[in-house]
């Protein structure tokens, strides 16, 4: 029973960030109706400011991931106006979102490269503390992890279900010419949608680079899992991508514990071929 509950709580914390990923992407596709192939590059680059604030420059760490997720999501409102906007055709998906995201990603890596070098790099961990609760164990990084990561999620669905930019980005998702028609500048919804997604990437950048390291590279596993958890819970359904998430995350810890770590990405990604086969259009996702 307690390695039971250990697996359990230990995938719910890995799928918490899972969650944080697969909502940015599924926002870009909901909104912009494209899948951003860069996704994992801005978590990337997250990993990086923060790094660059935290230990090069010495600030605190609450501030450092601050002006980190901020950086990013700067940085993602200016490349959705300057690179994606004048290119895409809006409302239809195609394969200029894909090549114009995927020149990103590798412009992102090289960048990275450039300016950081390609060794690894890393953070302290925010707290090394480690707690035991009737025989189960929770490193404090862990759940810090878990904690920031559950408020981000909160604060952006309650930002997209009760707030009036919230129901101007649902409008524009839904029906960008009668969002128009409204008086919604979809064009600033496009651009602060992008950089909102993007930010998400920074947020779980931030949290994971003590755990697993900074490299220019470190966003291609990430890219995947995204993918696994949009597709899974439904491509456009931030609440099927949560649970999902979560999904993930469980469904890997006991696969590691039972199959060993190299069946982790096996299991995840024979999770959506049979989604695929069984429900095409994902837990919570609908016929477009």
């Amino acid at each position: 029973m307690t390695i039971f509950l250990q697996n359990l709580i230990n995938g719910t914390i890995s799928g918490s960030y899972y969650a944080v990923l697969g909502v940015g992407l599924t926002v870009t596709w909901g909104v912009l109706k494209m899948i951003n192939v860069a996704h994992g590059d801005f978590y990337m680059l997250g990993a990086y400011f923060f790094y660059t604030l935290s230990k090069m420059l010495g600030m605190p760490v609450l501030i450092s991931l601050l002006i980190a997720v901020a950086g990013v999501f700067l940085c993602g409102m200016v490349i959705e106006r300057v690179v994606l906007a004048p290119s895409l055709g809006r409302g239809k998906f195609g394969d200029t979102p894909f090549i114009l995201t995927l020149a990103i990603g590798i412009m992102l890596e090289n960048i990275a490269q450039l300016v950081w070098g390609e060794t690894n790099v890393g953070v302290p961990y925010f707290s090394d503390a480690i707690y035991e609760i009737g025989g189960i164990t929770m490193a404090a990084q862990r759940l810090i992890v878990a904690a920031v990561a559950i408020v981000t999620l909160i604060v952006v669905m309650y930002v997209i279900k009760k707030t009036k930019f919230g129901w101007a980005i649902s409008a524009t998702a839904q029906d960008i010419f009668a969002a128009n028609l409204m008086g919604i500048c979809t064009k600033r919804i496009y651009m602060i949608t992008f950089g909102i997604a993007v930010a998400l990437c920074a947020v779980a950048g931030c949290l994971l680079a003590p755990i697993y390291g900074i490299n220019p590279w470190m966003g291609g596993s990430i890219q995947l899992k995204s993918f696994v958890v949009c597709i899974v819970g439904g491509l456009g359904s931030i609440g099927g991508s949560i649970i999902a998430g979560i999904l993930l995350g469980i469904i890997e810890s006991f696969s590691t514990q039972f199959l060993g770590s190299g069946w982790q990405n096996v299991i995840a990604y024979a999770l959506v071929i049979v989604m695929f086969w069984v429900k095409p259009t994902g837990l919570f996702g609908k016929k477009e």
